[in-house]
């Protein structure tokens, strides 16, 4: 993936925030990481591509600010199943405004949830990943994208 098509997710994960009457305090600068030892948090939010590109887009997040979201959002209740189906969404979000950028070939499947790290088979050891963390009041979160 050319380093020039990051913008975009990026782009994506502060459009999520700002759809739901937040903002991010930033997005810093993407950086590779080896996937032997990948960036996640407590809740994992996978999404497959395949067609003209293949590999995979994941969002990473604490319980914590998985909770803080949901309290900004007005929801009351903050169960596990509730920060997963929130850590599902964003990444959902982030892949599916990847989309509009990178075509209709670029599919991409209903978001897998995992706690921490996504396994081999969305990450293969053999290869890469851009990491973009981005941060919401005093939380830190990532977006993982492993295409190829």
């Amino acid at each position: 993936m050319q380093v020039e098509k990051l913008n975009v997710f990026m782009q994506s994960v502060e459009s999520f925030f700002l759809q739901i009457g937040e903002k991010l305090n930033g997005v810093d600068t993407p950086y590779l990481t080896y996937n032997t030892t990948p960036v996640a948090f407590d809740y994992t939010g996978v999404i497959t591509i395949t067609g003209a590109m293949a590999g995979s887009v994941y969002v990473s997040a604490t319980t914590v600010m998985l909770r803080d979201l949901l309290q900004a959002l007005g929801e009351p209740e903050q169960s596990i199943p509730m920060l997963k189906d929130l850590v599902g969404e964003i990444a959902n979000t982030v892949s599916g405004n990847a989309r509009t950028e990178f075509g209709a070939d670029f599919i991409i499947s209903p978001p897998k949830i995992v706690a921490g790290v996504p396994p081999a088979q969305y990450l293969p050891k053999e290869r890469r990943s851009y990491t973009i963390p981005f941060y919401w009041h005093d939380h830190k979160g990532v977006i993982g994208i492993c295409i190829w």
